[in-house]
């Protein structure tokens, strides 16, 4: 998986992503793309901390900005967190850029 974003004062304003895996693993990048754009980078270090702990607590609640993942982000998905937590792992890699 390769994504590239652009900044623009903290702020994400241009995200773009190559994926060759698994369909999970593509609808978590879309998802991902989609809501990125226009949010600040705190914002997604938030969400990257909510995702990276979803799957290994219980009772966590996605905030309402972020309810677009309550379809992907889903408890019966444990068996593919890898797939769906993959592109959340690349972005946290390229905000560190």
């Amino acid at each position: 998986m390769e994504i590239s974003i652009k900044l623009i004062k903290d702020n994400i304003v241009d995200f773009g992503y190559q994926c060759k895996s698994c369909i999970y693993c593509q609808a978590s990048v879309s998802l991902l793309s989609r809501n990125s754009i226009n949010k600040s980078t705190i914002k997604i270090k938030s969400l990257l901390s909510i995702a990276n702990t979803f799957f290994e607590k219980e009772n966590v609640i996605l905030p309402k900005e972020w309810s677009a993942f309550g379809k992907i982000f889903n408890k019966k998905h444990f068996s593919r967190k890898e797939c769906l937590i993959l592109p959340f792992k690349t972005l946290a890699k390229a905000l560190k850029s």
